[in-house]
């Protein structure tokens, strides 16, 4: 059991990094016109505690997807989700 708590936080450390990645990479595919990844996807990552790292892609220096009022309203409600599952994945093991 002990095992399971440090897996566990690499693994929210290694999602958010790859969702602000993904958003770093979305906004340069958009900016040469490239494919852009779906929105899907950046909020199925959004939902396996992605949350934050998209966030940080829409607030920091990036500013992708900050206008988008599905984005705007919606990660942070996946912040708070997200909150909450690892509250209680804590709170009950």
């Amino acid at each position: 059991m002990k095992l399971i708590q440090p897996i566990f936080l690499a693994y929210l450390f290694v999602i958010n990094c790859y969702a602000y990645v993904l958003m770093w990479y979305d906004k340069y595919q958009s900016k040469q016109r490239g494919e852009r990844v779906p929105e899907n996807k950046l909020f199925f990552i959004a939902f396996v505690f992605g949350a934050l790292g998209i966030f940080l892609g829409m607030k920091s220096p990036i500013y992708h997807k900050a206008a988008n009022a599905k984005f705007k309203i919606g990660i942070p409600l996946l912040i708070v989700l997200n909150a909450i599952c690892v509250y209680l994945i804590y709170r009950f093991k």
